[in-house]
């Protein structure tokens, strides 16, 4: 896997508090700069697509953005390719970007990304700004506050004030500053003084590992339409291969033959998808023995937090995530309740991962975990350890038996 990097800078409103995020491209650390000292050669469209690529392939939206929404440059190329479509239009302003120019082929697809819902911002406003066509189509006008004299920022925010704009004072570096515009009716704030962006570092998920982490997700359901799972199989290829191999392999089918995804579904089942799901989620990390141990330790404390579950009133399907998600941050460097939030899992199942130990799944999963790392241990909490041990042996049974029916499948990236 990839790593992905972007720099994510708050805005904030009047009282401090961030309320959104403006994400810029940055280069792996790593890569050597050019020798004049300029950040990369990377041109806007480039710099802004693999921003959303970036998105879309990494631990996503949601994990970037904490819930607020999130600022993308946009250009004209990237605007008129409808690359923005591909976001979700509650989590994203799309911020048109000074040097766009502005026809009417510009001003059509603004329109239609305005009808689909999305918000439109446009960056460094001046009076001479060529975005002046625009305006009609803007919801948040960024204006870069040191290009302005204090009475031309007063007579530029009473201005855009009459359209019924909302102001963001951008480049804002003092206290001063920020009380002026403030007092000129700016709603939403960014600069140095309230932080500088932050590099992030995000991990690329290849397309059959985020089929297989959607697919877990979708099998924990109470009411699984395997119908909807296959059309889920089928838009990967890789992982479709993955399925029918398993579903044709000697331990498995016997001397029946598939060839068709929905007929391998429904003869696999729920429970072997689900193992499938497991492997290909969690493993082809590489060849190392240490790789594959902690791929039997991710199935084992699943499989332990699965047959825990009804000592303790939870969901067995959703202890079995709950353990094998717990492991994520090892294998995939995403931190589990980051993942749990990507993957769309229940409430109960986010709290388990954030730690919080008094809740049935929660605590399924602190019982796995002390077994696994224990201290010292007397009375009550010794015989409670002795008891699952058996338990535990069980699980390390059943992950053995799983890796074991599927080799010479192929899971690797």
């Amino acid at each position: 896997m990839a790593d992905f990097f972007v720099g994510r800078q708050p805005i904030v409103n009047s009282r401090g508090k961030t309320v959104a995020y403006e994400l810029l491209f940055r280069q792996d650390p790593a890569v050597v700069a050019p020798a004049d000292g300029s950040p990369g050669a990377l041109d806007g469209d480039v710099a802004t697509a693999r921003v959303i690529a970036g998105i879309h392939g990494g631990s996503g939206l949601s994990a970037l953005s904490g819930g607020r929404r999130l600022f993308i440059n946009a250009t004209r190329h990237t605007l008129t390719s409808g690359l923005f479509t591909t976001l979700p239009r509650e989590g994203v302003v799309v911020e048109v970007l000074e040097d766009v120019e502005v026809d009417e082929t510009l001003i059509r697809e603004l329109h239609a990304l305005k009808r689909a819902g999305y918000r439109i911002a446009l960056d460094d406003w001046t009076e001479q700004s060529r975005q002046q066509a625009l305006l009609p189509l803007a919801d948040i006008i960024k204006v870069e506050i040191p290009a302005f004299s204090p009475r031309q920022l007063a007579e530029t925010a009473e201005a855009l004030h009459r359209r019924r704009l909302m102001l963001l004072a951008e480049k804002v570096e003092t206290r001063e500053q920020h009380a002026i515009c403030e007092s000129l009716g700016f709603k939403l704030f960014q600069g140095h003084l309230y932080a500088r962006a932050r590099l992030i570092r995000d991990r690329q998920l290849n397309p059959a590992r985020r089929t297989a982490l959607r697919m877990l997700s979708d099998l924990q359901q109470p009411d699984i339409n395997l119908t909807e799972v296959s059309a889920l199989i089928t838009q990967d290829p890789g992982f479709a291969i993955r399925v029918l191999r398993l579903c044709n392999s000697a331990l498995v089918s016997g001397a029946r033959s598939f060839s068709d995804i929905p007929t391998a579904v429904s003869f696999l089942g729920t429970r072997r998808l689900q193992q499938l799901a497991s492997l290909v989620a969690f493993s082809g990390l590489g060849a190392s023995t240490a790789d594959g141990e902690l791929l039997r330790l991710a199935l084992t404390r699943a499989r332990a937090c699965e047959l825990l579950a009804p000592q303790h009133m939870a969901d067995s399907s959703a202890a079995f995530l709950v353990g094998l998600v717990s492991m994520a941050e090892r294998m995939l460097g995403i931190e589990a309740a980051v993942l749990a939030v990507e993957m769309a899992l229940a409430e109960a199942s986010r709290r388990a991962l954030a730690g919080d130990a008094d809740s049935p799944l929660g605590a399924c999963l602190a019982r796995v975990l002390a077994f696994e790392a224990p201290g010292e241990q007397t009375g009550d909490v010794l015989a409670q350890t002795r008891r699952f041990s058996m338990a535990y042996i069980e699980a390390m049974r059943w992950a053995n038996e799983v890796i074991e029916e599927s080799l010479g499948v192929s899971l690797s990236d």
